[in-house]
């Protein structure tokens, strides 16, 4: 595999990770849709200036892009708008579960409210 499509690879892997779109990444850093498309897939080389705008958009620093070990830094990072582990969904279902039992609580104490019921009059 050449530099450019480990680097294509790399920019694909990481806009994925971070759960943007092609276009979203090619709007952000100025560039029509198609031509970025060509990046991500190791037709054309990316520009340096086009290349540290990328590095922002997928808050990444220029050199990740060269680097071996960019797996490992994927790995530790964590999207902002990432997917959930199996464990933080269980904490978040939990947390959920308490706080309905605490509504249920409160509920109980509030005093009861009568139903008024008006009659009709038949009159329109």
């Amino acid at each position: 595999m050449n530099v450019s499509n480990t680097i294509a690879e790399k920019i694909r892997q990481l806009r994925v990770i971070r759960g943007l779109s092609q276009e979203n990444v090619a709007d952000e850093i100025h560039m029509s849709h198609g031509n970025y498309g060509k990046i991500e897939r190791g037709e054309v080389d990316i520009n340096s200036s086009k290349l540290i705008k990328l590095a922002k958009v997928l808050k990444v620093n220029v050199g990740d892009f060269f680097e071996e070990s960019l797996r490992a830094t994927l790995k530790e990072s964590k999207s902002e708008y990432g997917y959930a582990t199996k464990d933080e969904v269980a904490d978040l279902a939990h947390a959920i579960l308490k706080l309905t039992k605490a509504v249920e609580r409160i509920e109980e104490q509030l005093p009861k409210k009568k139903m008024i019921v008006k009659k009709r009059t038949g009159k329109k």
